[in-house]
């Protein structure tokens, strides 16, 4: 199990990976914070993009 989240922003690149994965639980508060900061929104888009491509390429990321 993962720690607490950290109180951000800034948001670690470590913590956001985490999240993407889905190492935390649904938290709408926590969420709602992560979503409001745009550098956050950058990092998870381009975990998203990288997990897409690596479908695509027919190699599901690690928890798919």
């Amino acid at each position: 199990m993962v720690g607490e989240p950290p109180d951000g922003p800034p948001w670690p690149v470590e913590f956001l990976a985490d999240l993407h994965a889905g190492l935390y639980p649904d938290n709408p508060d926590l969420l709602g914070r992560v979503y409001a900061d745009p550098e956050a929104c950058r990092v998870l888009e381009s975990l998203e993009q990288v997990a897409d491509d690596l479908r695509r390429l027919g190699r599901p990321p690690l928890g798919d």
